[in-house]
């Protein structure tokens, strides 16, 4: 009996299967961080005819090579707005990753389409409408240009290949990877049917491509900062990249785009051990495998690398793939049900933003997290001329794009800082702010450190932090700095005292006032999204997006507005009670323990029954924290038995049954029912029984903070 013919049935599945696994990866929202400064810099070029990067920042910066990089991404803005950019990336990334299983599918069938799956995994960052997408289509382009240029070496075969270089270098960084293409593709395995290139051709067409990779407004430093921008661990630290994009990618952990790395290099890398004839291919394989795994940020293009070298090779060496063949264990029908099986967990699982390193979920738009609609709001109308420091590229972009007169602008961005070899004065910066390190102080390496002096020398008269950044607006809200919004994406921070931003500083006070002690709640965000992204996943399941409340819930707790803080919160833990919002509630719960024993000695059982309940470790236990007072200040030992009840409701969220479950008259029923009821929305009910409190028992430890919450409320 002989077996059907499936392969047009199977070439129509691998297309079906690869667009289904595109959509699930792709249909997300713009959540690029850099997308404002890709528009700014795209609309500067439009409107000036000249790199962008000297007009949108302050601090000096060269002009970049790439400098044409935005501009396809605000015309796509331009003609369809973020509906613009979403068509880019889906139809980018699927054309792009279906033109790669097409080039090998018809010598390795299904291989082809494991090789272009694998490849979906390991560059999942580029496929967001950002210059790393560009990377890796050029990367491609310039493959198939070199490839037909060794197989018939003519005058316009030529031509492609240095108009591709020319490009590259015009509108991505990474354009030196174009030179390792060019050098090591004309000697790969089975590219020449016929020695048809000689090694003057070659090394001419290598001096070609390295000329046209300096036709940028960098001339021949073109080559230096693409190399720069390719492996920075030759020129820093690896401690100092290790908090940036250019970390090396085997420090990021699990994640999806390491697993796809380790799978396409371990393959790659034992195929040629075992099965390669010649030099070249290894080379050409450290020449992609190096770069991706001493910098993160060089992943997806060298990903596209890896995976055309292996492609070839599999199709130069064909007998490992017969080894692939298991009809004899595994029935054709058995092994394509697997298959589906597979991709649709995989699919599933993508579409949820579930994936190890993937929180974007199925949708259209632009991401909450990047929404500019509410910074504007608060700095747009301020007429600030001079500049700001932005602590990452998506304040900076933001900013831009805000103020596009350029009055007020970036000092620098990291990737201006980094190719100017300035990268540890923007990071130390931002450090000393996070650290609240105003003043000059002799750093270890010899030099002063203190972000006063050079905020003064910058001129600086604005300061955005990105919402969620505890750390560093926890320090800025003890000093002069202080917020003029609390729910924006970015917090932007202006001078207390200086003419234009006191009047927003001021107005927010009654906001704060109102978040924290007055009859405020939160609501959960609605499944469908918002009006600027529309989540499709949270339409198919019901189930909300979090992460922007759990961000506004860590600001809220950095201001010190722990009430607000644990407003957001409570909701969460009742319907969503993951290990980041009990991590959040735990945080919370600690610091009012602490402010709480700091001004009696001991926290209430309130909090200290709450925090032991939620904490995930033994880091920095309680009875450390607070001064040492005289006698016995402490919590009683055991809890009664309603209060212990209220406490279990309480940390899943439910106030109102806790509430009702604190019956009891003493001192510590009564404080944690006001505290309950000020929590839920209640401040008039919750000062009732603070002073119920201060009546029943003068004399208890607990009438301090219960005083010092009445005389906050209004």
């Amino acid at each position: 009996m002989t077996e059907p013919d499936l392969s047009t049935t199977d070439r129509r599945l691998r297309r079906l299967f690869l667009l289904i696994v595109i959509a699930s990866f792709v249909l997300t929202p713009v959540a690029s961080p850099d997308i404002w400064w890709q528009l700014s810099r795209g609309q500067t070029v439009m409107a000036d005819l000249s790199a962008p990067g000297p007009i949108l920042a302050a601090g000096d910066p060269v002009s970049e090579a790439d400098w044409l990089g935005g501009l396809p991404f605000f015309l796509s803005w331009m003609i369809a707005g973020f509906s613009g950019l979403m068509l880019l990336k889906f139809f980018g990334v699927g054309l792009l990753l279906y033109l790669m299983m097409r080039r090998y599918e018809s010598q390795l069938k299904w291989v082809a389409f494991a090789l272009v799956l694998i490849t979906l995994l390991a560059a999942n960052t580029a496929w967001q409408p950002t210059p790393r997408l560009l990377d890796c289509w050029f990367v491609f382009l310039t493959w198939i240009a070199t490839a037909r240029w060794s197989q018939s070496p003519t005058k316009q075969n030529v031509i492609l290949v240095l108009l591709s270089l020319v490009a590259w270098a015009n509108l991505a960084p990474l354009c030196l990877l174009g030179i390792g293409v060019v050098a090591v593709v004309p000697w790969l395995s089975g590219m020449q049917t016929e020695p048809t290139v000689t090694r003057k051709q070659a090394g001419l067409l290598f001096a070609s491509a390295v000329l046209a990779l300096m036709l940028t407004p960098r001339g021949w430093y073109t080559l230096s900062d693409s190399l720069t921008q390719l492996i920075p661990a030759l020129f820093y630290a690896q401690d100092l990249l290790a908090t940036t994009v250019w970390q090396p990618a085997f420090e990021q952990g699990l994640t999806i785009e390491t697993v796809g790395l380790g799978i396409l290099t371990l393959v790659t890398a034992c195929y040629l051990i075992f099965y390669s004839t010649g030099w070249i291919e290894s080379v050409a394989f450290l020449v992609f495998a190096v770069p991706a795994w001493l910098n993160a940020d060089a992943v997806p293009p060298c990903s596209i690398g890896i995976a055309l070298l292996l492609g070839r090779s599999l199709v130069a060496h064909p007998y490992p793939i017969q080894l692939l063949k298991a009809k004899e264990f595994l029935s054709p029908a058995v092994g394509r049900l697997l298959l589906i099986v597979g991709l649709f967990i995989l699919s599933w699982k993508a579409a949820a933003g579930a994936l190890p390193g993937q929180s974007q979920r199925l949708g259209w738009g632009v991401d909450p997290e990047l929404d500019i609609t509410l910074l504007g709001q608060a700095i747009g109308p301020l007429d600030y001329e001079g500049t700001a420091h932005c602590m990452d590229i998506a304040s900076a972009g933001m900013l831009s794009w805000i103020k596009a007169d350029h009055k007020i602008r970036p000092y620098l961005t990291h990737r201006q800082a980094l190719v100017q070899g300035r990268l540890f004065d923007e990071l130390s910066l931002n450090r000393e702010l996070a650290d609240g390190w105003m003043l000059q102080k002799p750093r270890i390496t010899g030099d002063w450190g203190g972000w006063w002096v050079r905020m003064k020398e910058r001129d600086c008269q604005l300061l955005l932090i990105p919402n969620g950044d505890t750390r560093t607006i926890r320090a800025l809200v003890e000093s002069r700095w202080q917020p003029m919004s609390v729910d924006a994406s970015v917090i932007p921070f202006g001078w207390s005292g200086e003419l234009l931003s006191s009047p927003q500083i001021v107005k927010l006070l009654p906001v704060k006032e109102f978040l924290n002690r007055k009859q405020w709640t939160y609501s959960l965000p609605d499944p469908s999204g918002t009006p600027e992204c529309a989540d499709w996943w949270g339409m198919l399941t019901g189930l909300p997006n979090l992460k922007p409340a759990l961000l506004q819930a860590r600001t809220f707790r950095a201001m010190k507005l722990y009430t607000a803080a644990l407003r957001v919160l409570h909701p969460l833990l009742q319907h969503y009670d993951s290990p980041e919002v009990k991590r959040e509630f735990e945080l919370c719960q600690k610091e009012l323990a602490f402010q709480e024993q700091l001004d009696t000695g001991a926290p209430s059982q309130l909090r200290l029954q709450a925090w032991q309940q939620t904490r995930q470790t033994d880091e920095f236990p309680l009875a450390q924290a607070g001064p040492g007072f005289k006698g016995n200040h402490s919590p009683p030992d055991s809890v009664s038995q309603p209060l212990e009840s209220a406490i279990e409701q309480y940390t899943h969220g439910d106030c109102s049954q806790a509430i009702a479950a604190l019956t009891a008259n003493d001192s510590e029923s009564l404080y944690a029912k006001a505290q309950l009821l000020l929590e839920s929305g209640d401040p008039d009910a919750a000062a009732a029984v603070f002073r119920e409190l201060i009546q029943r028992h003068p004399q208890d430890r607990l009438v301090v903070p219960s005083q010092n919450m009445l005389d906050s409320l209004p």
